[in-house]
């Protein structure tokens, strides 16, 4: 596809979103607060990371050519399959027109000639007749001829531009269409075996490959010799691995693998470095009972700006994920490190979703609420009324019963979202800060009050 389509829709692209954001302004006025606002949007979606410049240059033509994961995330929030899905559906408006134009194109051949083989109009007086001349009729044959070869070759030079342009293209992207890729049980305990099953239309073989990324980066590809089958990977690194399945230099599915330490384990994060790396829960510990991880603790290159750190605890079947409470005094000062709007999040997880919100000083740019298949992002709700000072220990809470959750701040409910598909036996929890934050400790109830799971940190942990 060439750099003038690429544009066009790139263009397609944006109008979308301008459409979809209509309160926002067109895009070319959106500033960056916006645009951090629909990084994470996109995050939460499509579990692809674009960062907020990328957006700005993307939105307001300050690049060329884009990458192709940025255009692929950005269609797949549209609700598109990806890039491809959005260009193959773009192209099927264009040829209904292309063959519009083609059927004008014939009909104007054959009026010209027409016109060509009509003879001209002949001029004659009573007084005097010519005779009929044979060279004219063979002239105007010779004329027909020659149009009906000129169309022919026209025809025979769109067909093959169409087929160069358009058809082989359509062809490659419907077989791509049909492949299929999935995994079973692509969360659990270090190390972890996952397979993957995959179904690939022959004519792509030769160029298919699947790589596999471990949390630390590392990475190894395998390429596929059957159009049918499955495959074995055991990733050794804790964290969030991946499976890409690829056609030649294009991702066409992802595959993420969470690969999780038994107990509690800390992951540090900075998104927009693609710095990702874990540390052993004692190094958080400080002898006043609470976590908080010093920042030297950190990688240097991974501090500023974007640092996310996440406590997290891992339990086969901690709890039923759809009737429990869920609670945590936690804190984001500068003490512990919190960057400039000091976010603070909690979610409970399992191996097919989750329940879970943010909160921040801003009150509106980053705030979500999730349970199951509903959510809520960016300015949709806003909690600026409750002057929120992450500085401050908070209590934060949840509560899920029977498909119906709600979400508390200090005792006080904030949100309510009922759902409809249930996520089952959540076997995850996580609090996560920009910056270092702190957690004096975590409970986890029955309904009825019993409890599950309760931690205060007053003792170091292994």
């Amino acid at each position: 596809m060439d750099e003038i389509k690429d544009r066009r829709y790139t263009r397609e692209i944006t109008s979308e979103y301008a459409t979809r954001f209509i309160s926002w302004g067109p895009p070319e006025t959106w500033d960056l607060d916006q645009f951090k606002t629909l990084e994470n949007m996109i995050l939460e979606s499509t579990n692809v990371m674009v960062n907020a410049n990328t957006l700005k240059r993307f939105f307001q033509q300050r690049t060329g050519n884009p990458q192709l994961a940025t255009r692929d995330a950005l269609c797949r929030f549209l609700g598109y399959a990806g890039y491809t899905d959005f260009v193959r559906k773009k192209t099927r408006i264009e040829d209904a027109a292309n063959a519009a134009s083609v059927q004008r194109l014939e009909e104007d051949v054959h009026e010209t000639a027409s016109a060509l083989s009509a003879p001209p109009p002949v001029h004659t007086t009573p007084a005097h007749t010519p005779a009929p001349v044979a060279a004219p009729a063979r002239t105007q044959r010779s004329g027909r001829a020659y149009i009906y070869l000129l169309s022919a070759a026209l025809l025979i030079v769109c067909g093959y531009l169409l087929y160069i342009l358009k058809i082989k293209d359509l062809y490659t992207d419907y077989l791509l269409s049909k492949i299929e890729f999935s995994v079973s049980d692509p969360k659990g305990a270090n190390p972890l075996t996952v397979t993957f099953s995959y179904s690939i239309p022959s004519p792509l073989l030769k160029d298919m490959k699947l790589v596999y990324e471990e949390a630390n980066g590392d990475t190894a590809e395998k390429l596929l010799t059957h159009n049918e089958g499955k495959v074995n990977a055991t990733y050794i690194y804790e964290g969030d691995g991946f499976c890409y399945l690829r056609y030649k230099d294009r991702t066409i599915k992802t595959i993420t693998v969470e690969n999780r330490r038994l107990g509690w384990s800390i992951h540090t994060r900075n998104e927009r470095k693609g710095i990702f790396r874990t540390v052993p829960i004692g190094q958080a510990f400080h002898k006043e009972g609470y976590l908080s991880l010093p920042l030297d603790s950190v990688v240097p290159e991974a501090r500023p700006g974007h640092l996310f750190v996440s406590y997290i605890y891992y339990k086969e079947k901690l709890v039923d994920g759809d009737n429990f409470m869920f609670e945590a005094r936690v804190r984001n000062a500068p003490q512990d490190f919190a960057i400039p709007r000091s976010d603070v999040m909690m979610y409970m997880l399992s191996d097919t979703g989750m329940h879970g919100f943010a909160l921040n000083e801003a009150g509106y740019a980053y705030i979500k609420f999730i349970s199951g298949e509903k959510s809520i992002k960016g300015d949709e709700y806003n909690l600026s009324k409750f002057n929120f000072d992450a500085s401050q220990w908070h209590v934060m809470g949840i509560r899920v019963e029977n498909k119906h959750s709600s979400f508390y701040l200090d005792g006080e409910k904030i949100f309510q979202i009922a759902y409809t598909k249930p996520i089952g036996t959540a076997n995850e929890l996580i609090l996560r800060f920009k910056g270092c934050g702190a957690v004096d400790y975590v409970k986890v109830n029955q309904l009825n009050g019993q409890v599950i799971y309760e931690q205060n940190f007053d003792t170091k942990l292994p």
